[in-house]
Parts: structure tokens; sequence; C-alpha cells
């Protein structure tokens, strides 16, 4: 299978896109948050993105011991995905962290909700034709209150910029916020997201 010329082809949009699908359908409810992270999967020892010879994206359920996921795209990047983004609605976001893992959300300085999240399922996924990789988690939150707008069709995009220890991260992720979401949009939305190299 692997040698006829039409599996190269097709292999981008059926093997790989319907595993990411199968594994997302299973956890398609309402008890499920679903995000997917851009960023880029490093190698410890060099401090580069790593290089894999693929045709297609690859998909870690673990990153080998060596590498890493990093959050974050470079600065031009994010302001020019957000400026391309059409978006519904705008809101100002901040997030308080607490020890206990609680974390909690404020919108345009009014408090929203506070939310502790488990980790289900983390994938990695390595985009060889691609600037950015991307990591999708699904895990399990409790909300003290929901949130109220939806910025691209079911999915929030949020565009992030962290402070922390004098050092500035730009970060991007697509939130699924309608659990009667279309997996294929959601595929399609990282990769609108993403930078072809």
């Amino acid at each position: 299978m692997l040698n006829t010329p039409q599996f190269l082809l097709n292999s981008y949009d059926t093997d790989y896109e319907s595993i990411l699908k199968q594994i997302l359908l299973l956890h398609s409810n309402i008890k499920y948050e679903i995000e997917a992270r851009i960023g880029k999967i490093y190698n410890k020892e060099t401090d580069s993105r790593i290089k894999i010879n693929s045709l297609v994206p690859i998909i870690f359920k673990k990153l080998p011991k060596m590498n890493v996921f990093v959050p974050g795209v470079d600065q031009w990047d994010f302001k020019n995905l957000q400026k391309n983004l059409t978006l519904k609605d705008h809101l100002e976001d901040s997030f308080k962290y607490y020890k206990n893992g609680n974390r909690v959300r404020y919108v345009n300085g009014e408090y929203r909700f506070c939310e502790k999240k488990s980790k289900i399922l983390v994938l990695d996924v390595y985009m060889p034709a691609y600037k950015y990789d991307i990591r999708i988690s699904v895990m399990t939150e409790e909300k003290q209150m929901q949130r109220i707008t939806q910025i691209l069709k079911q999915f929030n995009c949020d565009f992030t910029t962290v402070r922390k220890n004098n050092e500035i991260s730009f970060e991007i992720e697509i939130e699924v916020d309608d659990f009667n979401y279309s997996v294929e949009d959601f595929i399609e939305c990282f990769y609108k997201m993403n930078i072809c190299k």
C-alpha cells in the first residue's frame, strides 16, 4: 500500500485526518474540553524544532523523552494571524492561577468562572509542511460559569500574550466551544491558523 502513488497523494487527507477524527469523536461531548495549541516540538539537546523526514503529519501519543512541545508563535505571526482572523466578538480575557490547580477567568474585567482541569489525553502533531506543530488536549473541567460568546464557528480562538519573569511569549489556542461541532471544521481551523513554510 505504501508503494502506490495514490496512497501518498491521499494519505494526508485520509489516514492522518481519519485518526484524528476518530479520537476527537470519542471525546466530543459536554463533559470534555478539547483544544488545539499552536507551537513547536523541540529537541531538548539541540534546542531546535525536530526534523522528521515525513510526507505526512505524525501524531505522537507521547513524545520521546528528548522532545518537548513548546506552545507559542513568533510575534509577527501572532499579529498577522490575529489581524487576518474574522472574529464575531472581541473580548479582553485574563486568568489568575492558584497553586491548587484552580484558575479564575475574568472577561472585560468581570468575573466569569473558576475552573480546575484534568488532562485525559494529549496528542502532539508534527506538521512537516508547516512552520508550527499542534498539541491537541482533551480535558475535563469544572466551571462555575459558562462562556457566553462564540468567536469562530463553534470555536474560541484565543490569542494570548504571556508575561512571565520578564519574558514575553505569544500563544494561540483553538478551543471547541460547541459540542455539536464538526471535527472537519476543527481540523481545518488549525490548518488555517498555521503558517506554511
